[in-house]
């Protein structure tokens, strides 16, 4: 267990599929993020507003909230509308994440490089390369 140092930068995950928090939790081992992950959507406007994270990534396909409205939420509300959302799904909707807000797109399924690449282009990491093709990593949108 890697324990969180002062450089780590808080990362909120809101998916409810808890195979897919802990893959990105491994993800982010070892790197300048510290990991929060949340699987019950409706906790996810409180969690935001309460840790300040400083990246969101964001399903889409939830139970009981539909993760475009709390794409919505999240960028109305004044304590998390400067936060950068990153929504990570299986639909092909990129041009539609960006016209509702979103920093990033990612297509799932999620290789770790694509998700560090975007959590580093958006808060001010070095290193960010964009590519064209979601499958291969992170869209800037």
């Amino acid at each position: 267990m890697t324990l969180p140092t002062a450089e780590q930068l808080p990362v909120l995950v809101i998916d409810d599929n808890w195979d897919t928090l802990r893959l990105l939790e491994r993800y982010l081992v070892g790197s300048r993020y510290r990991f929060t992950g949340i699987g019950d959507p409706r906790e996810a406007l409180a969690v935001a507003r309460q840790t300040s994270p400083s990246a969101i990534v964001l399903d889409i396909m939830l139970p009981e909230v539909d993760g475009w409205d709390l794409l919505g939420r999240l960028r109305e509300h004044p304590q998390t509308r400067e936060i950068p959302v990153i929504v990570c799904t299986i639909l092909p909707q990129a041009q539609l994440a960006a016209m509702l807000g979103a920093a990033e797109f990612i297509a799932k399924p999620v290789r770790r490089e694509a998700l560090l690449t975007a959590l580093d282009r958006l808060v001010g990491g070095a290193g960010y390369t964009s590519v064209t093709d979601d499958r291969a990593g992170p869209t800037r949108v």
